[in-house]
């Protein structure tokens, strides 16, 4: 017996796991996602994996300046986490932080949004990896 496929979610349905410490960034974030139509859970870089995984986001949001290593770690951990593995990874750098676009990509990132960054910009950074709200 074959086993049938889910329908696509739409847009207003993806889920989106922000990864932050900061309470204000953590709002500041959330908010901007949520008016775009998304879904949004945050996870502190604390967070286990197992949580992340329950959650099954479709793509995951980290803030590059987390403590304890930083969101270089988390997008390690992130790909060595088993179903996460393919979800995609949009990271948040500060623009102090030079070259960084190339180690998040290689450290597994697929994209990266520079602060302060606009809604078009981060909406172009999306559209990349989500379809388009209709």
């Amino acid at each position: 017996m074959r086993r049938r496929r889910p329908p696509a979610p739409t847009a207003e349905s993806k889920r989106l796991a922000v990864i932050e410490e900061t309470v204000d960034d953590i709002y500041s974030i959330q908010f901007v996602l949520q008016s775009l139509g998304f879904r949004t859970r945050s996870f502190s870089g604390r967070s286990s994996m197992a949580e992340l995984m329950d959650f099954d986001p479709h793509l995951i949001v980290v803030d590059m300046m987390i403590s304890g290593g930083g969101g270089y770690r988390v997008i390690r951990q992130i790909r060595r986490a088993g179903d996460l593995a393919r979800v995609p990874i949009l990271a948040i750098a500060a623009a102090a932080m030079e070259g960084s676009a190339e180690e998040i990509l290689a450290a597994g990132g697929q994209a990266v949004v520079t602060k302060p960054y606009s809604m078009v910009e981060l909406r172009e950074k999306l559209d990349r990896f989500l379809p388009k709200k209709k």
